[in-house]
């Protein structure tokens, strides 16, 4: 604080907008606690470190978040000297989350459909809470479910694996549970899309001091099993050079290829964006011709592939060390999480570990 400064000099009034949740910011002048919301009525009362904290955790409203702040010679101890104002932000006041009695997992099953295995009897509903508890042995049944605005899984959550699924959330947080799609001996074989739904400025959830997040989120700290069905190859290549324009291409034969299928064209030529989205309509396994629709609606009224793709019969990886031929991804899935396509915001995956404390000080480690 420079000498200059006078106790009867003008104060400085600071404001900054945040976007991340803020329960309280620990402000401190000189190691001394100033409380939130302090700052005085008079501006005349205004005195160094002196605080207000808006913390507004839905962002859909229009009030922003704002932490504001006095820097005032009224109040300063040492002028001349050096002076300290510390900040520190807290997403939540002790702990984030409620405390879980953990349970052994029960041996009966519990259908998501059946009312009686819902406290209250009722299914959960559009936009509520739903809680899969510690020691719940919970089976989603249910071909499309309603958007949820959060799915906590404490206990066990598997998706019944001889129906189609459509799930839809906003937030899908595995904390002490487990949510499984197929078995690593026993994969996934019908279609499960997960949709994760949401406005960029939805309503915050915090998940610990470490995640926060809007909406169109996945938080794991446990465990997530997934095994959809295996597909022969994945990264298959083109044995014929496929000329801009064309409607079929020429790629490994005796592949287990579907009319739908879903295929990326890398680009083989000096320009990085040259690539292809095409759609399989018809595959002939003994010639690995294939018959596609480009994926994307043409602008340039021309049917078949935008660009060009060098492909050959046989692989250069002898001659060059490596093969040049032009790679064709199959990226169909049949076990899929999306992202509600909306404001282009994408949908977001987050796992890790986090160090929890209950109301008795108790610690658990969750490793996600």
């Amino acid at each position: 604080m420079g000498s200059k400064w006078q106790p009867t000099d003008k104060d400085i009034h600071f404001t900054h907008n945040f976007t991340d949740v803020r329960a309280k910011i620990d402000v401190k002048y000189n190691g001394k606690i100033i409380p939130n919301n302090s700052i005085a009525a008079d501006s005349k009362d205004w005195e160094m470190g002196q605080n207000n904290v808006r913390n507004i955790t839905d962002l859909s409203s229009k009030e922003e978040q704002l932490f504001t702040w006095i820097l005032s010679p009224k109040g300063i101890t040492q002028f001349g000297k050096e002076n300290n104002l510390d900040f520190k932000g807290h997403r939540c006041i002790g702990s984030c989350t409620e405390d879980i009695v953990e349970k052994p997992v029960e041996d009966k099953v519990r259908l998501w459909s059946d009312p009686s295995n819902w406290p209250g009897g009722k299914l959960p509903a559009a936009e509520e809470d739903v809680h899969v508890e510690s020691g719940w042995n919970m089976t989603m049944d249910l071909k499309e479910t309603p958007v949820y605005r959060l799915v906590r899984i404490n206990g066990i959550l598997n998706f019944k694996d001889d129906i189609d699924i459509k799930f839809n959330a906003k937030h899908i947080f595995v904390r002490a549970g487990e949510l499984n799609i197929g078995k690593k001996d026993k994969p996934f074989e019908k279609n499960c899309v997960i949709t994760l739904h949401g406005e960029k400025n939805a309503k915050m959830i915090v998940y610990d001091e470490a995640i926060e997040a809007g909406n169109k989120l996945i938080a794991n700290t446990n465990k997530i099993n997934i095994f959809g069905k295996k597909r022969k190859q994945t990264i298959l290549r083109l044995h014929a050079p496929a000329e801009k324009g064309a409607t079929q291409i020429t790629i490994d034969k005796d592949m287990d290829l579907v009319a739908g299928d879903r295929l990326g064209l890398l680009p083989t030529s000096y320009c990085p964006d040259c690539g292809d989205d095409v759609h399989v309509k018809e595959y002939d396994s003994t010639t690995g011709i294939t018959k596609i629709d480009r994926s994307r609606p043409p602008t340039d009224n021309e049917p078949g592939l935008m660009w060009y793709h060098w492909g050959a019969e046989k692989s250069t990886k002898e001659e060059f060390a490596v093969d040049m031929r032009g790679e064709a991804l199959l990226l169909t899935r049949n076990v899929k999480i999306v992202g509600e396509d909306i404001e282009s915001w994408g949908a977001q995956f987050v796992t890790s570990d986090t160090i929890e404390f209950d109301s008795e000080g108790e610690m658990t480690e969750r490793t996600g």
